[in-house]
């Protein structure tokens, strides 16, 4: 099963180069999401078997990873219906590299060899990278570079770890997970903290952590809603689960306080960064790359603060995913109804657009992790575990880091939302399915806000286990 779920979109994606229609290659992108989508929640009820002698295995935190990556795509999918009704440029060398986005993140959450596990996240990369320069104009093909350049760089470093790790795991003879954690006691501490000092920058540049963060306001300013989504709520969070991969390493080898100051800093430096920055944007897009980087910071730093805060982060993977499918659709869906992102040239949008300018604030809030979101009681739980263990000086610094964050993506919001109202390029009438697209995110995202489904709690908390925080 787990191989056919690799398999059908990348075969998908080959059969795309025939002959075939505009409106095929949608129906065809939107039939295989929901196939996806249906074997991943069959997983949630029975765990599908290892395969390929351990290297292929759905543990919990595959489990939240896959099951994010699948939703998003299918949000994606009926977001396209309305978005090519209005998009003259062919989709098929987008379809295919996101078919093929879907088919390597794949291999991600099930990844159980760190080689494996490196070989996958650098494809996520080389196919993702097309779909920021979808408008093919001078500031996308920019954009795409410096994204290549970073995450190159990135991915090289995190290559390097792996090798670091190889050495430090050599009397155990492979990078097999299970195999690694049960040779833990004989592995070399000092190789694996240089190990771990690489894996953190590495597929740091990859989560656009701070100070490597800078191709992602370009890419994201760039690049499609659609694509946006895709990037921000599961790409980076794929490299966030090579982190919590070797996290599971370091919590068996003793090495958790070494790890951990090293993501406390980088977490707090990722929240830093964007709030400094946040003040002087003026596109919606930009403004919610700075947001995704605060919202990485969250993630690493709750990794680091031990059980409580891991639970957090964990449950902030979900809800960071279902915020960033509000803000950036919509954000998509106003650029390209104006033609444009930036609050400079789109104002009064919800006297024209009445329900994107209400999905508009509804993103504002679910991003900057405000009640009733869910994004709220993540991050709470994330600055709670910093008060439990008695960081008072690193819960008082993220609590005004969240507090800027707030200022200056409802300065950009609230000056599109209202205003003296600019008339838009396209259709004045509202799009069904993408507003569709939208609204399932919100409500998903409210309830979960309101109620925790039982199910979805023992999951966190048997990736906490898994994991061995303490």
């Amino acid at each position: 099963m787990l191989t056919l779920l690799i398999l059908l979109p990348f075969i998908s994606a080959l059969g795309i180069f025939l002959p075939v229609s505009k409106k095929f290659i949608l129906k065809l992108f939107i039939a295989v999401s929901f196939c996806h989508g249906l074997i991943v929640a069959l997983f949630w009820m029975q765990r599908p078997p290892v395969e390929f002698n351990g290297f292929l295995v759905l543990d919990p935190l595959g489990l939240i990873l896959l099951s994010i990556v699948s939703f998003l795509f299918l949000s994606v999918s009926v977001f396209m219906i309305g978005y090519f009704k209005h998009e003259p440029r062919s989709n098929r060398l987008l379809t295919v590299c996101l078919l093929c986005l879907l088919s390597t993140m794949t291999l991600v959450a099930v990844s159980y060899h760190f080689g494996l596990l490196w070989v996958s996240i650098e494809a996520t990369t080389l196919f993702s990278a097309p779909l920021i320069s979808y408008h093919r104009n001078q500031q996308s093909l920019q954009a795409t570079w410096r994204y290549l350049l970073v995450c190159s760089v990135g991915i090289a470093l995190g290559l390097m770890g792996t090798f670091f790790l190889a050495i430090a795991a050599h009397d155990v003879h492979t990078l097999l997970l299970p195999a690694i954690l049960k040779g833990s006691s004989s592995l070399s501490l000092n190789w694996m903290k240089l190990s771990i000092i690489f894996f953190i920058v590495g597929y740091g540049c990859k989560m656009g952590l701070a100070p490597t963060h800078s191709w992602k306001p370009d890419a994201y300013g760039q690049a499609t809603g659609m694509v946006g989504v895709i990037m921000a709520g599961a790409l980076t969070q794929c490299s966030f689960l090579a982190l919590l991969r070797i996290a599971q390493v370091c919590n068996k080898a003793g090495l958790t306080e070494f790890y951990s100051s090293i993501l406390i800093v980088s977490g707090m430096l990722s929240l830093l960064v964007p709030a400094l920055f946040i003040l002087g944007e003026k596109s919606i897009k930009r403004a919610f790359a700075y947001s995704s980087i605060e919202n990485m910071g969250l993630l690493v730093l709750g990794l680091g603060l031990g059980a409580v805060g891991l639970f957090g982060a964990l449950f902030h993977m979900i809800n960071n995913a279902l915020a960033k499918s509000v803000m950036f659709l919509t954000a998509g869906s106003i650029a390209q109804k104006y033609g444009s992102s930036r609050a400079d040239e789109v104002k009064g949008i919800i006297h024209i657009y009445p329900l994107t300018g209400i999905l508009l604030v509804a993103a504002f809030l679910a991003g900057t992790g405000m009640f009733p979101f869910a994004t709220f009681h993540s991050e709470l739980l994330i600055l709670n575990a910093a008060i439990t263990s008695r960081h008072y000086c690193l819960a008082a610094g993220g609590v005004v880091c969240l507090g800027v964050m707030f200022i200056g993506v409802a300065k950009i919001v609230l000056g599109v939302v209202h205003g003296k109202p600019r008339e838009p390029l396209l259709a004045k009438k509202e799009n069904t399915s993408m507003n569709a697209a939208i609204l399932l995110a919100v409500v998903l995202l409210v309830g979960l806000g309101l109620w925790m489904p039982i199910g979805l709690e023992k999951m966190i908390n048997n990736a906490v286990k898994l994991i061995g925080a303490v």
